[in-house]
């Protein structure tokens, strides 16, 4: 089955062309804050989504992107890797893709834009309306632009982030996009294998010289896929791992027993009562009620 006829979900933008490919540009490893090894992660492209190209976006490096093209060469992976890095500007995150060299973090967004833009890539802004303060010492989380945007040369806008119970900021960022109308961006920003591939980019063409066209065109369509429910729970142990609320494994895995679904469901309760960082609403909301329904 196609991915045109796999995947469904929402939608933001235009495309045009026959040919149509699928992408999914904002994707972590453990060369930052994401459970899966590159090697890992590559594997559950091509095993289990139909992407044709991928960008890997960790924090601050690009050295798993840089790892990720070395295997896929090494080992004729069917699927093209962008190098991409997620830069923590003085206010907020930005996504460069198509890179050289790293960019530095600290930077304004301006001044990391235009970086990015001297060594001939692009520039977009990742969960631009999300905020996700973390406590002291505690992991790398999401720190979109907010208005900041307004301001700055974007070459596109994440307008789709399908990590769960983004809703609220998805739908700031379409509304704010109907007047700046930039290359509408679907991606998973996923930390673990599951989730890549539930938010997804279609744009005219099959590889990333077409993607590029098309995000310089304006010709790229944002996209989402729903999460199962073990999936989500996944997901969820994966975050209260990363808050100190569950012990860390080595990898992520399914949960599937109750005993786990009750120490998710206490761990959530504790999130909200400690509260270790500030998640907007949806969120915290969102994961009460599912370890409940579980």
């Amino acid at each position: 089955m196609s991915a045109t006829t796999r995947h469904t979900g929402t939608a933001t933008g235009t495309a045009t062309g026959t040919a149509t490919g699928t992408a999914d540009l904002h994707m972590h490893t453990r060369h930052s804050d994401g459970a899966p090894t590159v090697e890992a992660l590559l594997r559950h492209v091509v095993t289990r989504t139909s992407l044709d190209v991928i960008a890997i976006a960790d924090h601050d490096t690009i050295a798993g992107a840089l790892e990720a093209q070395r295997i896929v060469r090494r080992d004729g992976y069917p699927v093209e890797v962008v190098v991409g890095e997620e830069v923590s500007t003085r206010e907020g995150h930005l996504v460069g893709l198509f890179l050289r060299e790293r960019v530095a973090p600290g930077l304004s967004a301006a001044a990391t834009i235009e970086a990015i833009h001297i060594q001939g890539g692009l520039a977009f802004a990742p969960h631009p309306y999300l905020r996700v303060r973390q406590k002291e010492g505690g992991p790398i989380m999401m720190l979109g632009l907010g208005d900041t945007i307004r301001e700055l040369d974007l070459d596109g806008i994440e307008s789709i982030n399908a990590t769960p119970f983004l809703g609220r900021a998805n739908h700031r960022a379409v509304a704010y996009n109907k007047t700046r109308r930039l290359p509408a961006l679907g991606n998973s920003d996923g930390h673990i294998p599951q989730a890549v591939g539930k938010g997804y980019t279609r744009f005219p063409g099959k590889t990333a010289g077409d993607l590029r066209a098309a995000i310089e065109r304006g010709q790229t369509t944002a996209h989402a896929r729903p999460y199962r429910p073990g999936e989500l729970l996944t997901y969820l142990g994966f975050w209260l791992r990363q808050q100190g609320l569950l012990p860390r494994l080595t990898q992520p895995r399914a949960v599937r027993r109750r005993a786990d679904v009750v120490t998710i469901a206490a761990a959530v309760a504790a999130a909200a009562s400690r509260r270790p960082l500030q998640a907007d609403a949806d969120t915290l909301d969102g994961l009460r009620t599912m370890a409940a329904r579980d």
